[in-house]
């Protein structure tokens, strides 16, 4: 026992350095071009096998995904069991090693997704995919040892369909992962987390109608977009210490559900689920209970909110929230004060332990001054804070440079339009310069 706890000790010791070698990174990187360019140089299953299989897990690694809809394909080299009691290749892509970045153009226009069998096969609710459920459906699965994970600019939506069964965009087993201007597409379980850590979401979208952010562990969503179709929004569990907490979300219907078509969530465990919504703008209004009932013995902790606004601005009504679970009564108090609420910041859910800050690493590299384009020639103002520059053409990235300036293809148009944006030391690219033309 004292040889695990010696153990765990120096290892934490080792990742707190680690980060902190990263943290002397931010603010003047060492340049350095992406390792690995999707689909330049092979596809999103080439680069995190590239990634898995590096020697030095200790250095930052990093993944760009050009502009494109990308589908994955089953791997028939691991076999996954299907709920009909056949065998089907696995859909799951698995990263395994901590220090990654995979990074796309925008959300909107980059993304991935699987290929799972059809729906062929009833699960006692309704026709569904026999691959249905978590850890046989993901699309993206981060790995327990995983750390580290940073994401941009990506959309991970997953195959399934609605309806289909449990469908699962993202199923994170790692811990201080971070998503910046992400979204993660899906139906029912569209993003699983689990206990021991610790996850920050910063803008983007989370698609669902059934229990779509749900698990463990202590997730802060930071001005994250919640897209309901109805159903249950968040179903969490064991948190690590915090739970689930929703700080300045919007909640917009995902077709043509309205007001009292889905509640805020229900408790995945006895005494335990903690979700909290913090200054949230509710486009359409939860049912008037605001909570749901999970099975007969399901209870929270703590389910609340402070400061609930609709569209206009106006206070959510909060009177009719749900106090009492599964045959405990008035074992809830759903309403926080302003003191309670004013408790919670992100230094402490994702910081009291080490420091740890995610607001560091997803803070964006202001674009670069004195561009111009001159004799086919892109020059600028070297930035000391960008990792590296990608060069834009007609809303595009299409290249990579380490240096100041870049010289135009031969096949450049008077018409197209260049700029460029800074990566910051993550990987993730700011927002663009005004763009040149070769006319001008």
């Amino acid at each position: 026992m004292k040889k695990t706890i010696l153990f765990g000790a120096l290892l934490s010791i080792c990742l707190s350095a680690l980060a902190a070698d990263e943290a002397d990174q931010l603010n003047n990187p060492t340049k350095r071009l992406y390792d690995f360019v999707v689909p330049r140089d092979g596809s999103i299953a080439e680069a995190i096998a590239a990634a898995n299989s590096r020697p030095d897990t200790t250095s930052r690694y990093r993944i760009f995904i050009l502009s494109g809809d990308y589908v994955i394909p089953a791997d028939s080299s691991r076999m996954v069991k299907g709920g009909n009691g056949q065998m089907y290749p696995s859909p799951i892509t698995v990263l395994r090693t901590p220090y990654v970045s995979i990074i796309g153009e925008d959300y909107q226009t980059t993304g991935f997704t699987n290929t799972v069998p059809p729906a062929t096969w009833n699960n006692g609710f309704n026709e569904a995919s026999p691959l249905e459920g978590i850890s046989k459906s993901d699309v993206l699965n981060l790995g327990r040892y995983v750390h580290h994970t940073y994401m941009q600019g990506i959309s991970i939506r997953t195959s399934m369909g609605d309806r289909h069964g449990r469908d699962i965009a993202l199923n994170d087993n790692g811990d201080k992962t971070i998503l910046k201007e992400c979204c993660l597409w899906g139906y029912q379980d569209t993003y699983v987390s689990h206990q021991r850590n610790r996850y920050y979401f910063e803008g983007g979208v989370i698609r669902g109608n059934t229990d779509y952010c749900c698990g463990k562990g202590d997730v802060w969503y930071n001005q994250v977009t919640l897209r309901t179709k109805g159903g249950y929004l968040a179903v969490p569990s064991k948190p690590r210490k915090y739970g689930y907490i929703f700080d300045r979300c919007r909640i917009v219907s995902d077709g043509e559900n309205g007001d009292g078509s889905y509640t805020l969530g229900r408790p995945w465990g006895q005494g335990t689920p903690i979700a909290l919504f913090l200054n949230t703008v509710m486009e359409i209004i939860p049912k008037p209970i605001g909570w749901d009932e999970m099975g007969k013995a399901g209870y929270p902790s703590r389910f609340a909110e402070y400061n609930s606004r609709d569209a206009k601005g106006n206070p959510v009504d909060l009177s009719g929230r749900k106090t009492s679970f599964g045959g405990h009564d008035d074992c809830n108090v759903p309403s926080l004060t302003r003191e309670e609420a004013e408790r919670y910041t992100i230094a402490l859910v994702m910081g009291a332990e080490d420091g740890w800050d995610p607001t560091l690493y997803t803070a964006q590299v202001s674009p670069v001054e004195s561009f111009r384009v001159k004799r086919g020639k892109l020059s600028w103002r070297h930035n000391p804070q960008a990792l590296l520059y990608a060069i834009v053409r007609n809303g595009h990235v299409v290249d990579f440079t380490t240096d100041a300036n870049y010289r135009l293809p031969a096949d450049a148009h008077p018409s197209d339009k260049w700029s460029v944006r800074c990566a910051n030391w993550m990987g993730g690219l700011g927002e663009a310069t005004d763009a040149v033309s070769i006319a001008k």
